[in-house]
């Protein structure tokens, strides 16, 4: 438990120090926009996602949801990585089976 633990960590300094690469980001891109684009097949899932927009305030983001995505920056992972993976707002929790 302590490795997986140490091997998470790992990988967060490594991407608060180092970031992403632009061909890591435009994967996530890729897989975001093929999502959205599945999910919208289907009419209930279309009407679920208007309905959680409308709730948001604003129905119409349903048309700017992939270009906010595709927005997105490598620099901006990084800067916010550094904001929200602070060692203070950390907590684990090893749960250990009786198995």
């Amino acid at each position: 438990m302590e490795d997986a633990d140490a091997a998470i960590t790992e990988e967060l300094v490594k991407l608060q120090q180092e970031g992403i690469s632009q061909r890591e980001l435009d994967k996530v891109k890729n897989k975001t926009e093929s999502m959205i684009a599945f999910e919208d097949m289907h009419i209930t899932n279309r009407a679920a996602s208007l309905a959680i927009y409308e709730l948001l305030g604003d129905a119409d983001l349903i048309n700017k949801e992939l270009d906010r995505y595709q927005a997105v920056t490598a620099e901006e992972i990084k800067k916010e990585s550094n904001i929200i993976f602070e060692e203070k707002n950390s907590n684990t929790l090893y749960y250990y089976s009786n198995n």
